[in-house]
């Protein structure tokens, strides 16, 4: 009987990832080098709460905050901060945010938008515009690697950041952006916190409507009390810009909170754009609080009951899905079938295992191309989950050898706490499950690894040694074939190598080129085998 260690799977209120990527790729669009850097950060603090502001951003980057595989929902947000197009609000409107989103499964990317300014933008008008179009184009193209649906990208915004997001979902139909793969750019859902929505003399937050569509200066202001005619603004940009007059039936279902006695934006602009969209039959739920001050992010310090509750169990309903498919069976379902049963001769080999085999196709084509190859890792995956699709991703392709590679992922508790014996045992589950339908197997060494750059703490180096002897000893003991590249790849610490690795637990060419003629000895020996 086989025993399948699934392991525990309360998880840790972290995340798997949180990067910061550039959201363009060479020249930023619409954009004029600045004379001088003006690209700068503040703290503040309001009683004992932190707040990180930025002044003056040019460039524009998105950060990721990914949850746990096994928890993953698949919904994702993309966040906003607001600060009136002078600011960004990075820290309550943003990353606070974000890691809330994540402890309930859900993928969070804040959005450092560029602040629009004459002086770096040809024009400022569009300039957040299409940064918020392009980190939903990022995330919707990037779906599949991040582990979200493309189908359930929302986006949220606090203050002027809730008029940005208003603002990308109500004028997705154009792109200010280059889009070569028609990417949708709707979101499929809106989240407006205390949002600037009109920009009409008698809604607006003037500071927000004066920095993006003002004429007359090229400082930041906060607020102000002109009509948009003193302030060299057009007609036509203040009707493009009061979201209110621009929804339509396709407008994204929208979750909207607000205080009623908000002395910055007035709570006019909520009650604005919740009239348009239920005229134009789009589902919208509503927040109001009877109290509270603008700007308190996620907690409103005069109400007890939060929306940022209400709205999490509003996305829950109407856009999570479960994660049902927990070992990712589906990821290769369709290939399986394209690959079809092995030619008469064919030395066919499957390489199961996790980020570091699904890297070795990116990394050293070479090593793949004109080979009776096929690689079966999946990122992230612990030894229970390659279990549960070993049938399908490696017995059912009839391969003359399988070489796993297991093990990583288990100690990070990726899918919860497990003892290195029950990593074993699993190893040994899948080895047993090959040379029943008579596939020859070739177990690897994890390779070395002295810290997770996604879970600090864990010390897993002299846990990887530990469990790979007890992989030599099996392998010994059943005269099955082993890979040692730990020896190969280790430094003094017994972690990976520098010139071998890009974030010190995943190999990089260089890493793979070590890694190359172990396997093909390796399998050349298992062949062999009677």
């Amino acid at each position: 009987m086989l025993r399948i260690f699934l392991g525990v799977l309360f998880l840790a209120h972290t995340a798997i990832a949180q990067q910061e990527i550039s959201l363009y790729t060479g020249i930023v669009p619409n954009s004029i080098k600045p004379t001088v850097a003006i690209d700068t950060s503040t703290t503040h603090y309001v009683g004992e709460n932190k707040i990180d502001i930025l002044h003056g951003v040019i460039t524009p980057t998105l950060t990721l905050y990914l949850p746990d595989p096994a928890k993953a929902t698949g919904s994702a947000v993309i966040i906003c901060p607001g600060g009136g197009y002078a600011i960004l609000a990075t820290s309550h409107e943003g990353h606070d945010m974000a890691r809330r989103l994540n402890e309930v499964g859900i993928a969070a990317f804040v959005l450092k938008y560029r602040l629009p300014r004459k002086e770096t933008m040809k024009d400022k008008r569009i300039g957040p515009l299409q940064d918020a179009q392009r980190a939903i184009q990022l995330v919707r193209e990037n779906a599949k690697q991040w582990n979200v649906n493309p189908n359930k990208i929302g986006i949220l915004g606090s203050s002027a950041g809730g008029h940005l997001a208003s603002t990308a979902g109500t004028h997705f139909d154009k792109a200010y952006i280059d889009n070569p793969n028609n990417t949708s750019l709707r979101p499929d859902f809106m989240i407006l916190n205390y949002p600037v929505i009109s920009f009409s003399d008698s809604l607006t937050h003037n500071g927000s409507r004066i920095n993006l569509i003002g004429g007359t200066t090229a400082e930041p202001i906060i607020n102000g009390s002109l009509k948009y005619k003193e302030l060299g603004m057009s007609q036509p940009d203040v009707t493009n810009f009061s979201n209110e007059l621009q929804v339509t039936s396709k407008t994204p279902p929208t979750f909207i909170t607000a205080p009623l006695t908000d002395k910055v934006v007035p709570v006019g602009n909520t009650f604005a754009f919740v009239a348009a969209l239920q005229q134009n039959n789009v589902p919208v739920e509503t927040f109001i609080y009877d109290k509270g001050e603008h700007g308190f992010g996620m907690v409103n310090p005069a109400a007890k009951e939060q929306w940022f509750g209400a709205c999490l169990r509003w996305i829950k309903k109407n856009f999570d899905q479960p994660p049902m498919d927990w070992a990712n069976l589906k990821r290769f379902q369709e290939d399986n079938k394209k690959v079809g049963l092995p030619k008469a001769n064919e030395n066919r080999v499957v390489f199961m295992g996790n980020s570091i085999t699904e890297g070795w196709s990116n990394f050293d084509k070479s090593f793949w191309e004109g080979k009776p190859y096929i690689n079966r890792g999946i990122s992230g995956q612990t030894t229970p989950q390659m279990v549960l699709r070993f049938q399908q991703d490696v017995i059912d392709l009839k391969p003359k050898v399988v070489v796993i590679l297991a093990g990583i992922n288990d100690i990070a508790g990726n899918t919860g706490p497990m003892t290195l014996e029950q990593t074993r045992d699993n190893i040994i589950n899948m080895t047993k499950l090959a040379q029943a339908n008579g596939i020859k197997v070739v177990l690897s060494s994890v390779i070395p690894a002295f810290d997770f750059p996604w879970r600090p703490g864990i010390e897993p180096a002299e846990k990887v040694v530990a469990l790979n002897k007890m992989l030599k000893a099996f392998c010994d003991k059943n005269k099955i074939v082993y890979i040692d590249y730990h020896t190969a790849m280790k430094d003094a610490r017994n972690g990976l190598k520098n010139e071998l690795g890009y974030d010190g637990v995943h190999p990089n060419l260089e890493g793979y080129k070590v890694m190359a003629p172990l396997a093909e000895k390796a399998i050349a020996e298992a062949l062999k085998q009677k």
